[in-house]
């Protein structure tokens, strides 16, 4: 059996998790989060700020009621819902397109930070440092998600280690009444 993807390894995790209410994609791409949540959640709403990722997106999720492709940045989460089952982040630059054109350390911080503090069960990051932003973002991410409180959240990373730069994933999952303490 060879390893997952990143991508994959997100998509299977989901399936550990219960079928949620809420689900949110932070950066909608090419729209294969977005799919993978509108199968496990009752209601979508998927995040990008490239026309292109919406225009994919659409062909991807084509059917689903349940979707909803909103043009704006991540970082705005808070002005389209309050609260969330599950969340993926998939950073970086849209493929096929410009590599100049990626997520950024600023926005992404911004909305780490509000999705952590907005969710009930879990978010995943696929995070992805071989590039300079990227590289920026993945020495934030991994900072502000060590010093998060472990009496609140647990975190853990699937990452490939012989791999310089590889992406990798972090899950951070909420911890709820007796699990708590």
């Amino acid at each position: 059996m060879k390893l997952l993807s990143m991508v994959e390894y997100v998509h299977l995790r989901l399936k550990d998790y219960p079928h949620h209410t809420i689900g949110i994609d932070m950066t909608m791409g090419k729209g294969f989060d977005t799919l993978a949540l509108a199968k496990h959640c009752q209601e979508v709403y998927a995040f990008d700020i490239q026309q292109e990722a919406l225009y994919h997106t659409q062909k991807v999720v084509h059917g689903f009621e349940n979707v909803h492709l909103i043009l704006d940045s991540h970082e705005n989460i808070d002005h389209y819902v309050s609260s969330f089952d599950i969340a993926i982040f998939n950073l970086g630059y849209l493929p096929g397109l410009s590599h100049h054109t990626t997520t950024l350390l600023s926005s992404t911080q911004k909305a780490l930070q509000k999705a952590v503090a907005m969710m009930n069960e879990v978010v995943f990051v696929v995070v992805y440092p071989g590039h300079d932003e990227g590289q920026k973002e993945s020495i934030w991410i991994d900072d502000y998600v060590k010093n998060l409180d472990t009496h609140l959240y647990n975190v853990s990373s699937y990452k490939m280690l012989n791999k310089k730069n590889a992406p990798y994933v972090i899950e951070i999952q909420k911890r709820k009444g007796k699990d708590r303490f």
